[in-house]
Parts: structure tokens; sequence; C-alpha cells
């Protein structure tokens, strides 16, 4: 699927723009899968076990990686107009990465 530049929105523009905000202020609880849940335990094990001590002086937790994952993806273009569910919203967002 290619991307229409006139229909593609990059939420944020700049890396600088996602700092501004880097203090989480919001609690937001988030209905997942099973499987998604193992996912992000098994990331943030990965992580932690893969850092030595110099670098360990922040816990990544799934939050983290959720917050990661919102700020990168939020910097893509992407194609939001028509988007009926979260199939269609995956496939655009996968097709984005891809190119």
């Amino acid at each position: 699927m290619k991307t229409d530049t006139k229909k593609s929105s990059s939420l944020i523009s700049r890396i600088s723009d996602i700092q501004n905000y880097s203090l989480p202020t919001v609690r937001l609880t988030v209905p997942v899968r099973p499987d998604q849940e193992e996912l992000l335990t098994r990331i943030a094990r990965t992580i932690t076990q893969s850092r030595d001590r110099q670098h360990r002086s922040e816990r990544i937790t799934k939050a983290t990686i959720i917050r990661a994952y919102i700020d990168a993806l939020s910097t893509l273009p992407l194609d939001i107009d028509n988007i009926m569910d979260e199939k269609v919203l995956l496939r655009r967002v996968l097709d984005s990465l891809e190119n």
C-alpha cells in the first residue's frame, strides 16, 4: 500500500517535540491481549538483562516500552483517512514502517 503524501500525516515532526513532554503525567489503562502483555514482559526483561551496571540507573518497564513505541510511531507518516478498525490501522502502520 503506497501512502499518498496529501493524506499522510506525521503527528510529531521532530524528536525534540517528543522530548518537551518527557515526563509522564497522565495515567491510561489500556486492555491488551495476553500475548501482548507477555511480549512486553519479555522485551523489558531482555533490555534489563542486556545492560551493564553503568546503564541500569533507570528501570525499563512495560510502560516505558509502550511510551517509546507511541513516540516512535507518532513520527511516522501515516494515512489516517477512513481507518475503520484496528486491523486496518495495524496494516497502515506496518506499511509506513516498510517504506
